[in-house]
């Protein structure tokens, strides 16, 4: 069989190469074998492509290595913080007055906020390993177990701010720091050191394991010299005292005058403090700082009112050490003082229409007589009055623990200047004798002049911590124990028969005292109503003082607040 040779240049032969490859022919398929350029361009393509991917993974691997190995354990690894519990704060015989509730706190990832969240949403994402329990972080919500009686002297704990945060060092988003009180004096005390544990977890974000725990240092815990006992009978007088006679505010703070530790320190209107803490009423705090009467201060240590006769003390002292005046100067009284053109009236002539006659500083300070202090303030001028004010810190703070102490304001000619553009007249001195006029004190203040008379001369810095206490002396040696006991013995004469304070009048324990009453420019004439005294009278144990915004007469309305508190103050038992 002969086979016949194909012809592979025949035109007709080469139809199924068009079919497979169209437009094939064998010229351009030589072309193609000998064109270098091209295969040249393919490979330095295919070189660079694979020296760029070198190039990543070389970057990856060994420049970004570790950072990318830290990214990978992140992942794996998560910490979740343990909070500190705070310290517990005690009152000075051991009753809690700041304590602690377990909690949760879960932090949001999609609105970057912290929340606490009940316990039994804790559990759930515990039982169900919801991958979001990494953000659930074991704390403890404050309590505050005598709520606004004691709210002003602990204070509260609340949200840390951005602008807290950004001074703080150890402090994250969601953390609660004193804000007021206690609980802000003492803050660096009462924190405590956070724990935290270290989680192995799976690529869900479920928890495999703990790594490493690192458990939390509790805060230290602080006793108090507050009375519990004390100052919550203290509260419901002043209360039951504001509803009686339509007042909205007033103070109470009571002290152991020879050492300085306070026992009782009320504000009112108050707060409860426990709004701040886990189930946060924004509500209730929006209406809480807005309110007109500002439960937030604390008017027994901020608060600034025109002290009103309680200053006639600073007066006395003022005159028995200038020398120009002595135990025997009398002025006698004629209702009405005149100074040029202007008259200034006894208290006793503008409600009475009578006349006390002739007058020494023991009656003065026991009728509380008006034109004694206008006399010896015309003998003595304005610079000694002020100078022994500023003697006694009068103007100035007297170094309490708590945040927010005022100074008050002792006027001077150059003050009064600057701020009115007015010379001193020597009107303004007789009404400075008196408690009237530009001064402004703290009930704070009022105590501590009180409390300087009560010890013969010494006057102690306020105190509010009883752990490792330690007496600290402000004033001492200005004055001579003659002076000193001459002003003892007139304020001893306020709560006997003819004295200003009349509810003493049969109280069993002899006490000293000084009733003020102090005009503010109220347009219906009210008054403030004062009340400052020591208990008992050679051996005092108590200081206190009492105001009474716009509440009237010191002698009516203060007075008894303080008979009461001095009646409970002998039968509760203060270490």
């Amino acid at each position: 069989m002969v086979r016949k040779k194909r012809n592979l240049g025949n035109s007709e032969s080469d139809d199924w190469k068009d079919t497979l490859l169209p437009n094939f022919t064998l010229n351009s398929s030589k072309r193609f074998a000998k064109s270098p350029w091209r295969l040249m361009v393919f490979s330095i393509f295919c070189l660079l492509s694979f020296f760029i991917i070198f190039l990543r993974l070389f970057h990856l691997q060994i420049v970004e290595g570790k950072i990318n190995r830290d990214f990978a354990d992140g992942n794996r690894i998560q910490i979740k913080v343990v909070h500190a519990p705070r310290g517990v704060i005690f009152d000075r015989n051991g009753k809690v007055l700041a304590a602690n509730s377990p909690a949760f706190r879960f932090f949001d990832p999609s609105t970057k906020k912290v929340r606490f969240v009940s316990r039994e949403e804790a559990l759930e994402l515990e039982v169900k390993n919801d991958p979001r329990k990494v953000n659930l972080e074991v704390d403890n919500v404050r309590t505050y177990p005598m709520g606004e009686r004691l709210a002003h002297v602990i204070g509260y704990v609340g949200e840390i701010s951005d602008t807290q945060l950004s001074g703080k060092k150890n402090y994250r988003l969601g953390d609660r720091i004193g804000q007021v009180g206690i609980e802000a004096q003492y803050e660096t005390k009462l924190r405590g050191i956070d724990g935290g544990e270290i989680l192995e977890v799976d690529t869900f974000g479920r928890e495999i394991r703990i790594l490493r725990r690192n458990p939390p240092i509790s805060g230290q815990n602080i006793y108090l010299t507050i009375d519990s006992d004390l100052q919550d009978k203290i509260y419901g007088h002043l209360k039951e005292t504001l509803t009686r006679v339509g007042s909205c505010c007033g103070a109470v703070i009571a002290m152991n005058p020879t050492n300085g530790q306070v026992l009782a320190l009320v504000s009112l209107p108050s707060f409860d403090p426990n709004i701040f803490t886990s189930s946060i009423d924004e509500g209730a705090i929006s209406q809480l700082f807005s309110q007109s009467q500002a439960p937030i201060l604390n008017r027994a240590i901020s608060g600034t009112y025109p002290p009103g006769s309680t200053f006639k003390i600073v007066s006395s002292l003022a005159a028995l050490t200038s020398g120009k005046v002595t135990a025997d100067t009398t002025i006698v009284d004629n209702g009405v003082t005149y100074l040029g053109s202007f008259k200034f009236t006894n208290w006793y002539f503008t409600q009475y229409g009578k006349l006390e006659g002739s007058v020494n500083l023991l009656k003065a300070l026991q009728r509380s007589n008006d034109t004694y202090f206008y006399e010896i303030s015309r003998m003595i001028g304005m610079e000694k009055l002020a100078e022994w004010a500023r003697k006694l810190r009068l103007g100035s703070k007297l170094d309490i623990d708590l945040p927010g102490e005022a100074n008050g304001l002792i006027p001077s000619d150059e003050w009064k200047r600057k701020t009115f553009n007015q010379v001193w007249f020597p009107g303004d001195t007789l009404h400075m004798a008196i408690g009237q006029g530009f001064v402004l004190t703290s009930p704070l203040q009022i105590l501590g002049i009180t409390s300087f008379i009560a010890t013969d001369g010494i006057l102690y810095q306020p105190q509010l911590v009883l752990s490792n206490f330690k007496p600290k002396i402000l004033v001492s040696n200005l004055a001579s124990q003659d002076h000193i006991k001459l002003i003892k013995d007139g304020l001893k004469l306020v709560t006997k028969t003819g004295g200003t304070a009349w509810p003493f009048f049969t109280f069993p324990i002899e006490t000293a005292g000084k009733t003020g009453t102090s005009e503010f420019g109220d347009p219906n004439d009210r008054t403030h109503a004062w009340y400052t005294s020591f208990a008992p009278a050679d051996e005092p144990k108590i200081a206190l003082t009492v105001i009474v915004e716009a509440g009237g007469g010191g002698s009516s309305v203060a007075a008894p607040i303080a008979k009461a508190i001095a009646g409970i103050f002998h039968l509760i038992k203060i270490n």
